[in-house]
This record gives structure tokens, sequence and C-alpha cells, in this order.
């Protein structure tokens, strides 16, 4: 009797398992040599070996069910991972500076969501990424990557990474649409910042209860090899509101001309009194087991009242040459230069006002 029962539970946890139609471990591991320096007064340059030059390091997990009836239940979780130190990423609970965690500890900071999917779209909650990065993310032939050749306009700007929702929202709410739309894409966001009702900004009587809520959309165009994409986003802080704007494109010619591929974006914010604007082209080129990849990016601050508005612009050359599909070898060179008082410099080194920063990158990354 006791085998039997035995075997019926075991019977019963089998069906519960083959219920789960799919469940996937996923990661990236990226590792580089990275040499940078800056110029002028006070100027420091730095070795190290640091992760994500070619995709940011992570490990995570997916999984679907089928409902039947064309619905689906999905969740993902994804935590980024400094490989190099062996340290993770912190989180943000309410999409305000004060929510951001402990650095260095393991968190599902890249995205943690369960969604409901159908013909109709898919509903998503929980941490996920902002509609307005997608498009730096998807047109930047260097991507958002923590490497050298990364994005010029998204690590300089008043979002990005400055801002906690620059890339994700904690507490969202999203809607994707379909994906039979004959080319047509979408998604649409609101995330809270979960405040009381009746909070107050300290020693006012104004009200914060909205600090840290964000709404954001993105709708896009593919069909061919033309894709093409507008992107918006608010977050209302009570130091004054992030506003971002960006417009994507690229094309990828016929593979009788090597499947290249340009790329450009406008991006424009502001903040409080200060808006910014960048503005970005480039090229990826598919050579053998590799692929060249170029950009230029030129950013500018435009403060109220000033006369001068700080520029920086960057210029990076890379090549990824692909041992398998999941392994490849990339190496990267990069200067940035500067003026109207501007001192944007590579990961790691630090330059003087109107100067230029450069540098150089070799490293390794492995999928699974």
């Amino acid at each position: 009797m006791k085998k039997y029962l035995l075997t019926l539970v075991s019977i019963s946890a089998a069906g519960g398992a083959l219920a789960q139609s799919s469940l996937t471990m996923f990661g990236v591991v990226d590792a580089a040599v990275t040499y940078t320096q800056g110029s002028g007064a006070g100027a420091a340059h730095k070795t190290q070996l640091s992760n994500s030059g070619n995709m940011f390091s992570r490990l995570g997990f997916r999984g679907t069910e089928d409902l039947g009836g064309g619905y689906s239940a999905n969740f993902w979780l994804e935590m980024g991972l400094q490989n190099d130190s062996a340290l993770g990423f912190p989180s943000n609970s309410n999409n305000q500076a004060s929510g951001n965690g402990t650095a260095g500890v393991l968190s599902f900071n890249r995205r943690s969501t369960v969604s409901l999917a159908s013909a109709f779209g898919e509903v998503r909650l929980g941490r996920d990424y902002v509609p307005a990065f997608w498009n730096t993310a998807i047109f930047d032939p260097f991507g958002t990557g923590g490497g050298i050749g990364a994005n010029q306009i998204y690590f300089s700007g008043l979002g990005g990474l400055v801002a906690p929702t620059g890339t994700r929202a904690s507490n969202s709410i999203g809607y994707l649409l379909p994906a039979s739309l004959g080319g047509f894409y979408g998604q649409v966001m609101y995330a809270m910042g979960e405040n009381d009702s009746n909070s107050l900004l300290p020693n006012t009587l104004v009200s914060n209860r909205h600090d840290g809520d964000h709404t954001g959309a993105r709708f896009g165009y593919q069909s061919g090899g033309l894709n093409i994409a507008l992107a918006t986003g608010r977050t209302r802080y009570a130091s004054g509101d992030l506003r971002v704007t960006n417009l994507g494109a690229a094309y990828t010619f016929a593979p009788s001309l090597m499947n290249l591929k340009l790329t450009s974006e406008l991006y424009k914010e502001s903040k409080g009194s200060t808006d910014a604007t960048g503005a970005l082209i480039g090229l990826q080129l598919p050579i053998g087991p590799g692929e060249i990849k170029a950009s230029y990016a030129r950013y500018w601050l435009e403060p109220a009242g000033a006369l001068l508005k700080p520029t920086s612009s960057k210029l990076a050359i890379g090549y990824v040459h692909n041992l398998s599909k999941r392994t490849a070898l990339y190496a990267t060179v990069a200067r940035i230069g500067n003026s109207n008082g501007a001192a944007a410099a590579l990961s790691g080194a630090i330059t003087a006002r109107n100067r230029a920063s450069s540098g150089t990158e070799f490293g390794m990354r492995h999928m699974f």
C-alpha cells in the first residue's frame, strides 16, 4: 500500500511538472582587460579587469505555462553580475534614490516579472525595462553594455544611469502589443513610487505622494530591413520631473551587401531647469565569423540661462570574433572629446575640462 501511494505521489508530481511548458536557466559571463586614460591637469588613468564589455553579465530564470485557448502564464527573474569581483547590483523599491538598496548584494535587479499573454498582447507586472530604454539598447551598435564602447548619450544623460528609472522601473504595470500586427509593435507602462497618500516633503506642506511615479510608451514599425521606433517617458520627482524622448531607426541592407546595418538615434531629456540633447549614428558590418561595430555620439547640456553648452563627443570602434554561437572574443577602442566645460571620461579615467579621454579593451564573452 505504501508503494502504491508513493507511486501515485510520483505520478502526480510528474503531471504537475509537465504542465510547465518550459523552464530555462540562462546567463552571460563577460570579462575584459580595460585601460582608460584622461588628459590635462588632475588627469588619471586606470588599468582594470572589468565586466560586461560586450554584454552585461547576468544570471536568469524564465518560464512559461500553456493555459490553453491561446493564453500563457510567464515569469522572468534576472540578476546582474559583476563577475570580476563576484558582486551583484542593488535594486530599487520605490523608483527614488532612497530605495537603491545595498551595492554588491545579489538581487533580481534587471527584471522580475510575472505576466499573462494571449493573442491580444501581454500584461506584465513587476520590475521591468522602461519603454524609452529599448531605443537606446537596440539602435546603438554597442548597446548599453558597460564597456568603453557603451552609449555616450545613455551614460552621460540626466536620465540613463543617473535616475532610478533611466533603465528600469519597480512596481510597474505594463502592456505589450501582440506580434501579429503587420510589423507594428508597442509598449506602455505605469510604475508607482508607492508613497503614502498623506506623505509630505521634509519641512513643507507639499505632498510627495507621486514622487517616483513613472509613465512611458514606445511604438514602432519593423518590416524588411527597416526598424523605426519613438519612445517617451516621464518620472515625477519632488526635485523636478525627468522627461525623456528618443527616436531610433535602423536599416539592414540585403545579404548581397553583407548585411550592413546602419543605425541612428535622437535623444532629448529635461530635468528641472536643465535640458539635454544627444544624437548618434552607427554601423554593424558582419565579416566572416565576426562583426565590426562603430558609432559616433554627441551629447550636450543646455542649462537655463547658460551661455555655453557643455558638449562631449564619443567615437568608438570595435570588433567581435565569434568562436561559436555562444562564445566570442572582442576588442574596442574609444575616445571622448570635450568642449564648453564638459569633462566626460571613459570608465575609470579622470580628465580635465575641455580635454579628451581614450581607452582600449580586450575581452571574452560567453552565453549559456
